[in-house]
């Protein structure tokens, strides 16, 4: 990319940061985590060019956004429940949401509208110039933050570009990991919109490219193009790395971990149920498993055999929240990483394991041998006794960890945010300089 040329060039590409703006205090799941990655590494790389902008749900318009919301000192996931609802109690809660979520609905459609008429706030200016179209990327969670129609509409009206990233199409190709058939259903209207209305689809690995063409032919072919970006693998350098308070001294001496939100797609039973035969069988030399993620859909039942299982009492601990420095303190000093997962999109834990200089043993399912790199023990997620027999060795056998780590640190080239940011950049100016929206393929 010429950046000598972009410090002069007129701003031309809007980012959608409206999943920053509404998050919540304590929250940082592996969206927010990619989308306030690239809000930094894109204002290093091209911010002459660079504005921000967030959806308005009372205007049902996009709102400038002077300064986009810096969630750097949140932590990676978010509180645990203290609590678990059970019997009648669990059956009516998800009644009772559902009952709040109507009344929430309709006392903001009754406000919204005297409140739009009220607005009299500017439209979205319209950027580009010097040969530039205007360009919306969307990055955040584009299932349930984008309006569709919105967007459409700029295209439309506006001749606007649209640019959405995907992270993963797991609930059009793997709907039984998700909770009911509304978000499933909400997902198949992002899917259509992306085949349909976008000018530029940036996917993150191979695998998750498959699934959107092979969506896309089975639903009447793809408007767009797609376009592969891997993400960033290294996490923001904290000025300390520091222990979490959580870890005792016995366990900060030997532990692997294991990092993800909790939900059954993730597949934290093989490791609990391996842990627990593990600890059972007095396996010596067993490190702690130390599983950092907040809970997700389908782990209750799950995280209520971890707190009240006297067996694992020692051998497993959960971090519901664990910060940057945290994080990184992890990974500096566990022994390996775990990701036995069903379905990714692309694994970023799995890359992040390398970029430490970790060895990871993970799933062999979608984009996981992606993300290893050739450098990660890849196993069938459903394989139990492979899953033991690679733990085991490694206990078992320090100087093979210590080749594998020597194979990391001499083979592995991590793709930086600002590397990724480098190609997106030239990804999302490539759909500026076309004349016209990306034609179908």
């Amino acid at each position: 990319m010429d950046q000598t040329a972009d410090r002069h060039e007129q701003p031309w590409l809007w980012m959608d940061v409206s999943t920053s703006a509404r998050a919540r205090s304590g929250q940082m799941n592996g969206t927010l985590r990619v989308e306030q990655s690239y809000i930094r590494a894109l204002s290093a790389e091209m911010a002459p060019g660079l504005r921000f902008c967030r959806y308005d749900q009372l205007r049902r318009d996009y709102v400038a956004v002077a300064t986009p919301p810096d969630l750097s000192g949140k932590p990676v996931a978010g509180k645990a429940k203290s609590k678990q609802a059970s019997g009648i109690a669990a059956v009516l809660k998800p009644i009772g949401k559902s009952v709040e979520r109507t009344v929430k609905t309709a006392v903001r459609g009754a406000t919204a509208s005297l409140l739009r008429k009220a607005s009299q706030a500017e439209p979205l200016p319209k950027l580009g110039g010097d040969g530039l179209s205007e360009v919306l990327f969307l990055a955040g969670e584009n299932w349930s933050r984008v309006d569709f129609a919105t967007v459409a509409r700029m295209r439309r009206e506006r001749g606007t570009k649209v640019a959405a990233l995907c992270q993963d199409f797991i609930p059009a190709v793997a709907p039984q990991f998700f909770a009911g058939g509304d978000f499933v259903t909400k997902f198949d209207a992002y899917a259509q919109f992306l085949i349909k209305e976008t000018d530029l689809v940036v996917s993150i690995s191979e695998a998750t490219k498959r699934d959107i063409l092979g969506y896309a032919q089975r639903h009447g072919g793809m408007h767009g193009a797609v376009e592969i970006v891997h993400l960033g693998a290294d996490i923001p350098a904290p000025q300390a790395a520091r222990r979490p308070e959580a870890l005792t001294d016995a366990q900060a001496k030997r532990f692997v971990i294991s990092v993800s939100t909790i939900q059954s797609r993730k597949n934290f039973d093989l490791l609990y149920h391996l842990w627990h035969r593990l600890t059972e069988q007095n396996t010596l030399a067993l490190p702690t498993l130390v599983i950092v993620g907040q809970p997700g859909f389908g782990s209750s039942d799950l995280l209520w055999q971890i707190a009240n299982d006297p067996v694992t009492a020692n051998s497993i601990l959960h971090l519901p929240r664990a910060g940057d420095d945290e994080l990184a303190w992890l990974y500096q000093h566990c022994l390996f990483t775990l990701y036995p997962s069903f379905y990714e999109g692309w694994g970023l834990p799995v890359s992040e394991s390398l970029a430490f200089g970790k060895y990871c043993l993970a799933s062999d399912a979608s984009s996981l041998p992606e993300a290893g790199a050739g450098l990660a023990r890849h196993l069938d997620p459903l394989d139990f006794p492979a899953w033991r027999a690679a733990v085991l060795d490694l206990i078992a056998a320090p100087e093979q960890l210590a080749r594998h780590e020597a194979a990391i640190r001499a083979g592995y080239r991590p793709v930086t945010w600002a590397q990724s940011a480098t190609r997106l950049a030239d990804v999302l100016r490539g759909l500026a300089a076309t004349g016209a929206s990306a034609h179908p393929r």
